[in-house]
């Protein structure tokens, strides 16, 4: 269950490096992640502890404490282009992009129903185990 979600729009950098950090703090839970992001040197780093800080803010406005809070999502998606152009040689140009980003953070409560989904799907390997006679040791 979502508690908040925050989102920070058109962002100037790409989204493969935005990426890198955004799934470096996925399900780590938020005091965690706001120190990691806090002695990480990237540019998105910055930019996600803001958004990360204004989520916590949010979730203690809704009276939560920030030891209960988990990153449950944090996606870094392609924003708009600008095409930009650089002269090539002969009189002819070259297209090039500059690439935005938006990012999402969405935090949660600790995970209780999650450690329940997970033990579901490792019961529903091993009766699939068991069904083809596949043995552990």
């Amino acid at each position: 269950m979502k508690i908040v979600t925050v989102s920070l729009r058109e962002q100037s950098i790409s989204p493969k490096k935005a990426r890198l950090v955004m799934n470096y703090i996925k399900n780590t839970p938020a005091e965690k992640g706001l120190v990691m992001l806090k002695n990480l040197n990237k540019k998105t780093a910055k930019l996600a502890y803001n958004l990360l800080k204004s989520g916590v803010d949010a979730a203690q406005k809704k009276d939560f404490q920030l030891n209960d809070l988990v990153i449950t999502e944090s996606i870094a998606q392609d924003g708009r282009r600008m095409k930009r152009f650089y002269i090539r040689a002969r009189g002819r140009s070259a297209v090039f992009h500059k690439r935005t980003v938006h990012l999402k953070i969405s935090l949660s409560n600790k995970a209780a129903p999650k450690i329940e989904e997970k033990a579901k799907k490792d019961n529903r390997k091993t009766d699939k185990m068991k069904e083809k006679g596949i043995t552990n040791g």
